[in-house]
C-alpha cells in the first residue's frame, strides 16, 4: 500500500508546483504607445500678382455672317466656284457667257460706266487703287479722282492679261466691287441660269467666333462691342479677341453654326488669324471683369475671421507666428488681394489644411 501512494503522491505535487509556477509566471506588458507630435503648420508665401475676375462662354469658330450675292451683268451664267473658295482682287468671281467677272476690293460699289472724261468720284480713285495693287500703274493724268488716259491704257494691259475685253471702259456688272476679299458660303445658283439672279452667299475670309448669350445668365452683360476677350484655343494656346458686335442673328447668319434661333449673339473678331489658320468647330472664350495688377495675394484658406468683425493672417517668421489685421481686396481664383501694417512679399502665412 505505501509503495502504490508514494509515487501516487508525487506525480500529485509535481502537477500542482508545475501549476502554482504557470499561474504565477508574470504576464508580459504591451510596449506603450509612441506619443504623437503636432504636424507642423501648413504655410504659403505672400506673393506679388495681377488678378482679374473672369468667367468663360463657349464659341463656334466660323465666317461670321453670310451675304446674298446677286448677278448684275446681263446674259448667261458659265460658270461659279465651289463653297470654301477664296477670291481675292482681281480674280474671277463668277463668269457671264463664259467671260471672267473679276472681283476688285474698294468700299464703292461700281454703279457708272468708267470711261475717259467721266466725272471725277470715288469709284474712279477705287479702280485707280486696284489696277495699281495689281500691277497696272496709271501714268500722268488721272493718278486721283479722274479718270484720265493714264487709267484708261492701264485699264486696258489689266483688262487683256485677265481676259477680258480690252476696252479701257469698265461697265456696271464687267466687274465686282467689294469691301474685301471674300469665300464662298453657299451657291443659289447653276450654270446655265439666268446671270442678274442670285448666284451665291458669301463671307470674310477671316475667322470669327460667334457666342451664343443665355440671357439668364447675369455675366453676359458685360459682352458688349468693344470688349477685349481671350479666345481659349484647343491644346492650352490662346489669341486675343474683340467683341465686334452683338445682334440678334437671322436666317442669314449661318456662317458659324448659327441655327436661327433667336438668342442674342456676340461675335468675336480675331486679329492674330495665323492662329486660327486650322482651329474649327468650338472654342472657349474668356470675359474679363475686374483685374488688378501687381497686388499682394495670399490663399483665401490663410484668412482668419475676426471676432470683432475684419479678417487677418498669421504670419511666420524666425520660430514664430503673428496675427496680422488685413484689409480683402479682390477675390479670384483661390486667392485673395490683402494689405496691412507689415506684410510684404515673399513672408509666409498660414494656412487652413
Amino acid at each position: 500500500m505505501r509503495r502504490w501512494l508514494l509515487p501516487g503522491l508525487g506525480a500529485a505535487l509535481a502537477v500542482t508546483v508545475g501549476a502554482v509556477v504557470t499561474y504565477s509566471r508574470p504576464a508580459r506588458r504591451s510596449p506603450a504607445a509612441p506619443v504623437a507630435t503636432p504636424a507642423a503648420a501648413q504655410t504659403a508665401v505672400i506673393r506679388r500678382m495681377d488678378l482679374d475676375t473672369s468667367f468663360t462662354l463657349g464659341g463656334t469658330v466660323g465666317h461670321g455672317a453670310t451675304i446674298p450675292f446677286t448677278g448684275r451683268k446681263r446674259g448667261t451664267l458659265t460658270w461659279l466656284p465651289a463653297v470654301g473658295t477664296v477670291v481675292g482682287r482681281g480674280q474671277r468671281l463668277y463668269e457671264v457667257n463664259a467671260r471672267p467677272v473679276p472681283l476688285l476690293i474698294g468700299p464703292t460699289p461700281l454703279y457708272r460706266t468708267l470711261r475717259a472724261g467721266v466725272p471725277a468720284g470715288p469709284d474712279v480713285r477705287e479702280l485707280t487703287e486696284n489696277l495699281r495693287a495689281m500691277g497696272y500703274g496709271v501714268a500722268g493724268a488721272g493718278a486721283g479722282d479722274t479718270f484720265g488716259r493714264g487709267t484708261e491704257a492701264a485699264l486696258k494691259r489689266w483688262q487683256k492679261a485677265s481676259g477680258l475685253r480690252s476696252t479701257g471702259t469698265l461697265g456696271v456688272g464687267d466687274a465686282v466691287m467689294l469691301p474685301h476679299a471674300v469665300r464662298i458660303g453657299f451657291l443659289k445658283a447653276r450654270p446655265g441660269s439666268p446671270a442678274t439672279a442670285e448666284l451665291f452667299g458669301y463671307t470674310s475670309v477671316r475667322k470669327v467666333v460667334v457666342v451664343q448669350l443665355d440671357p439668364t445668365q447675369a455675366d453676359v452683360s458685360a459682352v458688349k462691342p468693344g470688349v477685349k476677350v481671350t479666345v481659349l484655343l484647343p491644346g492650352g494656346s490662346h489669341t486675343a479677341g474683340r467683341v465686334a458686335k452683338v445682334s440678334t442673328p437671322s436666317a442669314q447668319d449661318t456662317g458659324a453654326g448659327d441655327d436661327g434661333a433667336s438668342a442674342r449673339t456676340a461675335t468675336v473678331t480675331v486679329a492674330h488669324q495665323a492662329a486660327m489658320a486650322k482651329v474649327e468647330g468650338t472654342v472657349q472664350i474668356k470675359v474679363t471683369n475686374e483685374v488688378r495688377r501687381g497686388v499682394l495675394a495670399v490663399p483665401v484658406t490663410a484668412l482668419l475671421a475676426l471676432a470683432e468683425g475684419g479678417y487677418a493672417v498669421q504670419v511666420v517668421g524666425g520660430g514664430r507666428t503673428a496675427l496680422v489685421g488685413v484689409r480683402t481686396g479682390l477675390f479670384a481664383d483661390g486667392m485673395v488681394e490683402v494689405a496691412g501694417t507689415g506684410l510684404a512679399e515673399g513672408l509666409r502665412v498660414v494656412v487652413a489644411s
